[in-house]
């Protein structure tokens, strides 16, 4: 009994967390998302089981909605040696690359986040590496959270904090600098979330949102 008791808190305690999160995949459809096509294109993002896919080059994905200060959380999963990421923020149209921070998804086996830290799984592409070892495994389930307020940014991979920075700091505009951004890389404070197409397989699902503004 009493240890149906505390499984029945912890329940309860993991709920009241999730309070004030709206999904933003209804589960069998691509209702409130938007395919940002490659000049040629391939394959296509789906739906399946409630968990969304992409397989090809259809182009990234990109939410309809804009958000400003948010917490986004999701499941995540790639191949062997796979390679995606997840936008915020992007306010332009096309490739986010040169606008937008991305949330490195990585197999961190691969070589180019070997190599370069700052792009191995959790990371702010290019920019500030995960602290900590946090490698996912080919196959299984990984949790993402991104909480951004202001010009404040945190990344968590599986439960634990391992990016933090300031967007207005001279410490940010001197990594955006030496990673070959311009000025107008993360300038925006709202825009829309965009999962990307790397050519890799890339498995999402329990992908929801907390305004925080």
């Amino acid at each position: 009994m009493r240890l149906a008791l505390a499984l029945l808190a912890l329940h309860g305690v993991a709920l009241a967390g999730e309070a004030g999160f709206e999904p933003l995949v209804d589960g069998s459809t691509l209702s409130g998302w938007t395919v940002h096509p490659r000049a040629e294109t391939s394959g296509g993002w789906r739906v399946e089981d409630e968990v969304l896919l992409v397989e090809g080059r259809p182009g990234n994905l990109a939410t309809s909605e804009d958000y400003g200060d948010f917490d986004l959380r999701l499941e995540w999963k790639l191949g062997e040696l796979g390679n995606s990421g997840v936008f915020y923020r992007f306010a332009g149209t096309g490739n986010p690359n040169g606008a937008a921070i991305e949330y490195q998804l990585a197999d961190n086996a691969r070589p180019a986040s070997q190599q370069h830290a700052n792009r191995r799984a959790g990371s702010a592409y290019g920019l500030y590496a995960p602290q900590g070892d946090r490698s996912p495994v080919p196959g299984e389930w990984n949790t993402l959270r991104v909480v951004a307020r202001g010009n404040r940014v945190e990344h968590w991979l599986n439960g634990r904090k391992v990016v933090e920075f300031d967007l207005g700091s001279p410490d940010f505009a001197a990594r955006a600098r030496a990673a070959g951004k311009d000025e107008a890389f993360a300038r925006a404070r709202s825009g829309r979330i965009v999962l990307q197409d790397h050519a890799s397989r890339v498995w999402f699902r329990n992908i929801r949102i907390r305004r925080l503004d």
